[in-house]
């Protein structure tokens, strides 16, 4: 008897000192120093942080981690975010890093795409803020998958307008991503509704308001303009948007030829009826409100610059009135 009971006790000994042995050893850092960069993405639970960091050499065994940040206090978050740890660092060390949210300062980049920018002028300057190679942003912008990752048919359009700062963290497709989404989030609440009023899809719309983008030069006359081209869709006109022509060449033009106006092009409103395949430009906010809320009350047809360094237009309901209002601007 009292052998069984030395050895039973022999056993739960070298259990404890075996338990003690594990629990010294998975507290202690795994090596000597060894920098790492170490990035916590959002929406990571304690389980996942614990098992990236031991896969990384970080810790030594998760189940140790999981249990000593029970023992702190489980309740306080686990911070997103770029952090720099060593292997000489103990998992406590290591959890009140990211328990205070200890991160990196980030590296960031500035990008402006002003209103009225092409695609590839948008992705050309995306590529100079950021560094991203611009073939690298060129595939993307032609990837079905990715388009439809982010609802929308072509990027040509959906690239909003504004000054973003981006974390030098990201990659490519999070960036455009960002920017798309950073557009939908300005479009009008009620978009069911407007597009019910003015009998055009969503894209139709981006579609009218790149033109309005290329045509107007003062927010007062953007809903104006918006309303002439839908009038002329409504009424089978072509629309002889002069910014579609130029889209359609490759280049601005200051002024147009007549052989230009003859191109032979899907984007050449001069010869096909209806709005182009697609967006012209980089459409800014006012524009944008303007497509999805055209002024049609006056029921203009046609507009020409005043030519007066305005920026402003004369608008006619009637071709007469038209080449009346070509005929006042004349010699300015």
């Amino acid at each position: 008897m009292k052998r069984k009971i030395l050895i039973l006790s022999a056993v739960i000994l070298m259990v404890v000192i075996s338990g003690i042995v594990a629990l010294y050893w998975c507290s202690q850092p795994p090596g000597c120093g060894k920098e790492c960069i170490f990035t916590v993405e959002k929406g990571w639970g304690a389980r996942r942080i614990s098992q990236v960091l031991t896969d990384s050499g970080l810790v030594r065994c998760r189940l140790y981690l999981l249990w000593r940040y029970s023992r702190m206090d489980g309740s306080l978050p686990l911070q997103a975010g770029i952090y720099q740890f060593d292997d000489s660092m103990s998992p406590d060390s290591i959890l009140g890093i990211l328990t205070r949210g200890d991160v990196l300062p980030v590296q960031t980049s500035w990008v402006t795409i002003s209103p009225g920018l092409t695609l590839a002028q948008s992705l050309g300057l995306i590529s100079e803020g950021t560094g991203i190679p611009e073939t690298v942003l060129d595939s993307l912008s032609a990837d079905s998958a990715f388009l439809a990752s982010n609802s929308v048919p072509v990027l040509e359009g959906y690239l909003f307008p504004e000054t973003y700062e981006f974390a030098d963290t990201l990659d490519a497709s999070e960036i455009l991503s960002r920017i798309i989404e950073t557009g939908k989030t300005r479009w009008p609440r009620d978009i069911d509704e407007l597009l019910e009023n003015t009998g055009l899809t969503l894209h139709e719309t981006i579609i009218l308001a790149s033109i309005v983008e290329r045509e107007a030069r003062v927010d007062s006359e953007r809903a104006v303009i918006a309303g002439v081209f839908l009038s002329r869709v409504r009424s089978g006109m072509k629309l002889e948007s002069c910014a579609t022509v130029q889209y359609a060449l490759g280049e601005v033009k200051e002024v147009l030829l007549y052989s230009d106006l003859e191109i032979e092009d899907p984007y050449n409103t001069y010869i096909y009826e209806g709005l182009p395949p697609g967006p012209i430009c980089s459409p800014g906010l006012p524009s944008i409100h303007a497509a999805f809320s055209p002024d049609t009350e006056e029921g203009y047809l046609y507009f020409v610059s005043r030519d007066d360094g305005t920026g402003m237009h004369l608008f006619a309901r009637t071709y007469r009135g038209h080449l009346s209002n070509i005929r006042s601007t004349a010699g300015r």
